[in-house]
């Protein structure tokens, strides 16, 4: 009896950490991620190349690094990228939950497979 315990608890542990459907993009599924984002005149840039280069721009300031992968994957959760998004969900999706009065948006994105997507919005005047 302790012995199926414990394997119904190492199984239960084990599946704990993949969820059945994964939405949005994983870096490590990925080449390549850029989203420049232009809101007051000032542009915020993501980037990620892979395996381990990160970078975040925000008006002069630049980060690289851990800090840097922490803003790329926290955007990324934020605006939940995927390859069949439209551009005017993702620019929703931006409004609501990093920069409500967003003037441009671009995003550049390959999949592992190297098939590169773009999205590109500029506010209409």
């Amino acid at each position: 009896m302790k012995q199926a315990w414990m394997l119904f608890l190492g199984l239960v542990v084990l599946f704990a950490g993949f969820p059945a459907h994964a939405a949005g993009t994983e870096l490590m599924d990925s080449f390549s991620f850029r989203l420049t984002i232009i809101e007051n005149g000032i542009e915020h840039q993501w980037e990620y190349d892979s395996p381990n280069h990160y970078e975040f721009e925000t008006g002069e300031r630049v980060i690289k690094g851990e800090e840097a992968k922490e803003e790329v994957e926290r955007v990324l959760k934020k605006i939940n990228l995927d390859e069949r998004a439209t551009i005017e969900e993702l620019v929703s999706r931006i409004q609501q939950s990093l920069y409500p009065k967003v003037e441009s948006v671009d995003i550049r994105y390959m999949n592992g497979d190297g098939k590169l997507f773009t999205w590109v919005w500029h506010k209409p005047e």
